[in-house]
């Protein structure tokens, strides 16, 4: 007797990491709700009759409620770098992940598998981890929820926002003025984040845990951006700056109208990205080194590439 297909919900589908998550379990028997605030962004899994797109209100629980029935499991992705006047950190961070679980409760969905971040602690020196704190422990505090909790370290990989952007400044500055240089990082590459998700996601074994995810290396940021440069075959001069230049770095950064570091950013950095090893996750995944994967080029596909690579491959 044929199995019944699982029906699984993911929530910031569009986003980097939903994207690989997406693709993965496509190639499973079962079937996907796609959540997003930018439809836009992954409209083209329409064509796939397992996959259904909805458009995603935070604000819109009644709906959300009408679209979440009949789900197997949640996946939440949901999450900002920086504030905004529509999105806080505590609207996206915790009190999100509050509603998601009192909406799955409701309906009797039980399986959650929560994305949070290395360092999230009560006591960290940026809202941006304080909130990640915050949104855990309304999850954990949900006696009915079989929940797990992933913190990854920085993700790196084609679309990602940390390396491709000093990448983008290695390539048009002479100099590069570097904040924080001796801050500590365990990058990790963005399949093994999904293949350890994915693994996880009906392992019994997983629920009510919380596991960190990094990958084989440290690297300081200034070891980071040596490594990009070389990748890059530049010659660039790194001028590292100490502890209140760099907080005068980040705000003159903070005002201008793109954001791409703030204060909060800043602050964030000052707490090392590392795995503690009481968190390390059971599973073996490749660990992909960043230096490796710089100096491969073809591991760049960006993953609309990749999803088209699958359809020719699957006659879709």
């Amino acid at each position: 007797m044929a199995q019944s297909k699982k029906t699984i919900a993911i929530f910031g589908a569009s986003g980097f990491l939903g994207s690989s998550i997406v693709l993965a379990l496509n190639q499973s028997n079962c079937r996907l709700k796609l959540f997003s605030r930018n439809k836009e962004k992954i409209k083209y899994w329409t064509v796939n009759p397992d996959i259904q797109i909805f458009d995603f209100d935070l604000d819109n629980l009644t709906q959300l409620k009408k679209d979440l029935k009949n789900t197997d499991a949640v996946i939440n992705l949901l999450g900002i770098l920086h504030q905004s006047k529509k999105d806080s950190f505590d609207k996206i961070h915790h009190l999100w992940p509050s509603h998601l679980a009192n909406t799955m409760k409701d309906l009797g969905i039980k399986r959650l598998i929560h994305l949070s971040a290395l360092g999230a602690s009560f006591n960290a020196p940026s809202l941006y981890l304080k909130s990640k704190a915050h949104g855990e422990t309304a999850l954990l505090n949900q006696k009915d929820l079989n929940l797990t909790i992933l913190r990854p370290s920085i993700i790196f990989g084609a679309r990602d926002n940390f390396i491709n952007m000093f990448k983008v400044l290695v390539k048009w500055l002479p100099v590069i003025v570097l904040l924080s240089p001796q801050s500590k990082f365990q990058p990790i590459y963005i399949e093994d984040v999904s293949k350890a998700l994915i693994k996880s996601l009906w392992d019994k074994k997983t629920y009510g845990k919380v596991y960190e995810l990094g990958g084989s290396d440290v690297y300081s940021l200034k070891e980071i951006i040596k490594l990009i440069i070389k990748s890059e075959k530049l010659h660039r001069l790194i001028i590292p700056l100490n502890k209140p230049l760099s907080y005068i770095f980040a705000l003159s950064m903070e005002i201008l109208p793109i954001k791409i570091l703030t204060r909060d950013n800043w602050r964030s950095m000052q707490v090392n990205n590392v795995v503690d090893p009481q968190y390390v996750m059971p599973y073996r995944y490749s660990q992909e080194r960043l230096e490796h994967y710089l100096e491969n080029k073809k591991n760049r596909l960006p993953m609309r590439t990749k999803y088209n690579l699958y359809r020719s491959k699957s006659g879709r």
